[in-house]
C-alpha cells in the first residue's frame, strides 16, 4: 500500500522531540543514515510474510540490536515520531519513557559538567552500552533535579572512579550506578526452550485455532522438546469445548478457541500492524504479556511504504493459534531472582574510601511478582555481607522499571524505588527519588507496581 494511501499521522510530543534532536547533535547525519540503514537491512531480513510452520519458532523473529544499541534506540525514537507505520511497540515502551523524561528537563540535562562528553562516548565508543550509559544521565538527572551540582567523572584519568560526584553547600557524595540487563540468562533458555517445545506443536494449533493457557510445574528445561506434542497430540482433536484438558504433577493446560470471526471482522474495518498488541490481543481476546505469550497465523498481508523494514501489516487471518506460558516451579523463579551482590561490590571498587559514597542499581521487572519477592529476599540477605568498613558507603537506591504496551496506549510505564541504608549518613540526601515517572504521576504509595494488576 502506499504510504500516501494508509491513514497514519505524526506523534507531536514536544519533550520526545527536544530529546530525539539533543541526541541527534552527537552524530552526523551521515552517520545516523547509515546505522538506520543497518538496522532497516536487519528488520527487512527478519519480518517477513513467508515464515513457514515448519521452521522452529525459537529460530524466529528477535526485534533486539546490541551492538549498536543507541542506534536501534534511537531508531525506535526516530519511527515513533515520524515513520510511525515502521514503529515497534514492544521495544519502544522501553525506551520513549527515557527520552520523554530527558526531554522534560533537558535545559537541566544539557548544564550537568561533563554530559557532552558522555554523550559523545555513548555514539563512539560504548554503541551497545546504551542501557547502563542512559541509566546514568537519570540518575545525574535526578541530582540535578533535588538541587545538587552534578559533575560526570571522565573514566580512565585516575584509576576507578565512580560515575560522578555531587555537591551542595559544604556536602559532597560519589555516586556510582549499575544497570542489570533486562533478563537474566536463565530467562533466555527458558524462553527458547518454550518456543521449541510449542514448535512441535505449532501445525496442530493452526488447524484447531487452539488458544492454550499452560502452567508448567517443573523447569521447562528438564522437559523433552516433544513434550507438549507427547501430551496435546491425542487430546487436541478431540476437544470441542473450553476447559482444562491436562493436569499432572508436571504441567496444568486449559485449552479454549481463537476467535476467528471476531477476527475477521475487525480487520474489515482496522489496519493491524505485525507483532503489534493490538494483533496479540486480537488472537488471545484479551490484553496480554507479549513476553510469555507466542502465537502465530495463517493469512495475507501487505507492507506500507515502498520498503519493508517492520512495516508489515494483516489482511487477513483465516487460522491461529495462542499459547500463554508460566512456570512456577521453584527452581525457575530462584533462577529468574538476580540477585544485585556483584552490582554492590563492583561500585564500591570505584571509590575514595574516604569520602561518602552513593550506589544506585536499576532493574526491569519483566519476570512477575513471584520472581521479584525471590529477589527481596536475595537482596535482603545480601545487604548483611556488604562490608562498609573499608569505605564510607551510606545509601543504596534500587530502582525497579516496567513497561509495557497495549492496543490503546503506545506505552505504560512503571517505577518503584526502595532504599538501604549503612546509617553513617543517615539523613535522606534527596527528597526525589523515581527516576523517569515524575513525581506528581506515582500512582502506588507503600506497594511496589509488580503487586498490582496490569491494564
Amino acid at each position: 500500500m502506499p504510504l500516501s494511501e494508509f491513514p497514519i499521522g505524526t506523534n507531536q510530543d514536544t519533550d520526545i522531540k527536544n530529546a530525539y534532536y539533543w541526541f541527534k547533535e552527537f552524530i552526523s547525519e551521515k552517520n545516523w543514515e547509515r546505522r538506520k540503514n543497518e538496522v532497516e537491512n536487519y528488520l527487512s531480513s527478519i519480518v517477513r510474510a513467508s515464515r513457514s510452520f515448519s521452521e522452529p519458532i525459537n529460530e524466529g523473529t528477535l526485534l533486539v540490536i546490541q551492538k549498536d544499541q543507541i542506534g536501534w534506540y534511537l531508531y525506535l525514537v526516530h519511527t515513533y515520531l515520524f515513520e510511525a507505520h515502521k514503529y515497534e511497540y514492544y521495544q519502544g515502551a522501553r525506551v520513549l519513557p527515557i527520552f520523554k523524561r530527558i526531554g522534560m528537563n533537558l535545559d537541566l540535562v544539557k548544564d550537568i559538567e561533563g554530559i557532552n562528553k558522555k554523550m559523545k562516548d555513548l555514539f563512539k565508543k560504548r554503541t551497545s552500552e546504551a542501557d547502563a550509559i542512559l541509566f546514568e544521565i537519570l540518575t545525574a538527572l535526578l541530582w540535578t533535579r533535588n538541587g545538587w551540582t552534578v559533575k560526570v567523572i571522565e573514566e580512565g584519568k585516575s584509576g576507578k572512579t565512580p560515575d560522578f560526584s555531587v555537591s551542595k553547600g559544604n556536602m559532597e557524595w560519589q555516586v556510582e550506578c549499575k544497570r542489570q540487563k533486562k533478563s537474566s540468562d536463565y530467562t533466555y533458555r527458558e524462553t527458547k526452550k518454550r518456543q521449541l517445545l510449542i514448535s512441535e506443536i505449532s501445525k496442530m494449533l493452526v488447524q484447531y485455532n487452539a488458544l492454550l493457557h499452560i502452567t508448567f510445574h517443573v523447569e521447562l528445561i528438564s522437559l523433552p522438546d516433544t513434550y507438549l506434542k507427547d501430551v496435546l497430540e491425542n487430546l487436541m482433536p478431540t476437544t470441542k469445548t473450553p476447559g482444562r484438558i491436562v493436569s499432572n504433577s508436571k504441567v496444568d493446560i486449559d485449552m479454549s478457541f481463537v476467535d476467528i470471526a471476531s477476527i475477521q471482522n475487525h480487520l474489515k474495518t482496522n489496519y493491524v500492524k505485525m507483532n503489534s498488541p493490538q494483533h496479540l490481543e486480537l488472537i488471545a481476546n484479551k490484553e496480554v504479556d507479549h513476553s510469555s505469550f507466542t502465537s502465530g497465523f495463517i493469512g495475507h498481508f501487505f507492507y506500507v511504504g515502498d520498503d519493508n523494514a517492520n512495516n508489515l501489516y494483516i489482511s487477513e487471518i483465516i487460522n491461529a493459534f495462542g499459547v500463554h506460558c508460566y512456570c512456577d516451579a521453584s527452581e525457575a523463579v530462584f533462577s529468574k531472582a538476580r540477585d544485585v551482590r556483584n552490582q554492590i561490590n563492583d561500585a564500591i571498587k570505584q571509590f575514595s574510601p574516604d569520602k561518602d559514597a552513593i550506589i544506585h542499581i536499576g532493574m526491569e521487572t519483566f519476570d512477575g511478582p513471584e520472581v521479584e519477592r525471590a529477589r527481596l529476599e536475595k537482596i535482603l540477605y545480601s545487604m548483611g555481607s556488604i562490608d562498609t568498613h573499608q569505605n564510607k558507603l551510606c545509601w543504596i537506591y534500587y530502582h525497579y522499571f516496567q513497561s509495557y504496551t497495549r492496543s490503546y496506549m503506545d506505552w505504560f510505564f512503571d517505577e518503584t524505588v526502595s532504599t538501604a541504608t549503612s546509617f553513617i549518613n543517615p539523613v535522606f540526601p534527596i527528597e526525589k527519588t523515581f527516576l523517569i515517572i515524575p513525581e506528581d504521576e506515582i500512582s502506588i504509595e507503600n506497594a511496589s507496581h509488580w503487586d498490582k494488576d496490569l491494564p
